[in-house]
């Protein structure tokens, strides 16, 4: 029993650092397909996730020193079906007639490690059936291919880092492990009785991907820079590699790139970045079609408010001050109030986003960010 809180405990202390590498690409694939998150979607896949860390730890923990595998002289497989049916027999008290010899069986190891395989794989079965919507014969081969993959870690010893395996290939444990996903699978018709459906789930976070959330545009935002910024520092690098280390020539190929990722793949893909199109955005324009010079002066506007005008200021007053025009006492002045101007404008931004209020440069550009994710139903 020790073993199995150990492993359990483990995979609880990993979890989160697993959980933190795995959100951003969670969330960026749940925007491009629903245009949503769903809490209750997130809450199953992230349990589910966990189950199965659970029940690979308790496959594999405790590791044992190389040492001690290579001294091992106990048998790697048994190939006996149902061995674990005549153990219980023959190594415990176990009478079917006597049910004083019932809670004894239940505390020796042959009995609860037996059943704790079974068990082992029941959350499998339910998740096959309930949200993932398999039928009987898929939730029976999946859950015999999880319970394989368990027995080719063991046998392996752990995928041939140990000189043996530490573990025994026990074909019992494949039964155990398929019998207890199909368990799984006829209990799994509780939670679709009793819990809402994943279609259900689906048609509610793609009604909610109708809307706009400030997040998803955050997200199609922080896309978009990252596209340009590997294309822009991609053609940078290369001109350095022929010797080419011009700074005016490597602004110049940063404000070609903008030009040519922002506003003309924007005009050819219809009103929509990369980051956008992935994310199911799109440019909703006041005219009858979107015009090249609504994305100019969207784009530069927007970029003009949250970047070129804080540089423009911060590169004059140093001017300003590097010729002794302003004292020491003002250029900290000017920084501090730029940081602060530049804070209560992100933050007033955001709650018009947060109530779904245009911003000014939307208002010039006549432009606007809408969801298509209707059209993809």
């Amino acid at each position: 029993m020790a073993t199995f809180s150990y492993s359990i405990t483990q995979a609880f202390i990993l979890f989160p650092f697993l959980a933190l590498f795995i959100t951003l690409p969670y969330i960026f694939f749940q925007y491009h397909k629903y245009g949503s998150l769903s809490f209750y979607r997130t809450i199953l896949i992230y349990a589910f996730l966990l189950y199965l860390l659970c029940a690979y730890f308790l496959v594999i923990l405790p590791l044992p020193t190389v040492e001690e595998v290579s001294l091992m002289t106990t048998p790697s497989y048994n190939l006996i079906p149902f061995q674990f049916v005549s153990e219980i027999f023959h190594l415990t008290s176990f009478q079917i007639s006597d049910f004083a010899t019932y809670f004894p069986t239940m505390q020796n190891p042959v009995f609860y490690e037996s059943f704790f395989n079974l068990l082992l794989t029941v959350p499998f079965g339910i998740y096959m059936r309930y949200y993932f919507g398999l039928s009987f014969k898929k939730t029976f081969f999946y859950s015999f291919c999880l319970s394989l993959f368990f027995e080719f870690t063991q046998l392996t010893g752990l995928y041939y880092i140990y000189p043996r395996s530490y573990r025994v290939f026990d074909v019992d444990d494949l039964i155990l492990n398929t019998s207890g996903g199909l368990i799984g699978y006829g209990l799994g018709v509780l939670c679709t009785k009793f819990l809402p459906t994943r279609e259900e789930i689906d048609q509610r976070a793609l009604k909610r991907g109708e809307n706009v959330s400030f997040l998803r545009r955050t997200l199609a935002f922080l896309a978009d820079l990252c596209f340009f910024f590997i294309l822009s520092s991609a053609s940078i690098y290369f001109l350095f590699q022929f010797g080419v280390r011009s700074k005016a020539l490597a602004l110049f190929l940063l404000f070609f790139w903008a030009i040519l990722y922002y506003i003309v793949l924007t005009s050819l893909l219809r009103g929509k970045t990369l980051g956008m199109k992935f994310l199911k955005l799109t440019f909703s324009s006041k005219f009858d079609h979107i015009h090249l010079h609504q994305l100019v002066s969207y784009f530069f506007f927007f970029w003009f408010e949250y970047l070129f005008l804080p540089i423009i200021i911060l590169f004059c007053a140093f001017v300003l001050f590097r010729h002794g025009m302003i004292s020491d006492v003002v250029w900290n002045f000017i920084q501090i109030g730029i940081f602060s101007i530049m804070v209560f404008v992100y933050i007033l931004s955001f709650l018009k986003r947060l109530f779904r209020m245009p911003l000014w440069y939307e208002k010039v550009s006549r432009l606007e960010i809408i969801s298509n994710i209707s059209t993809i139903k």
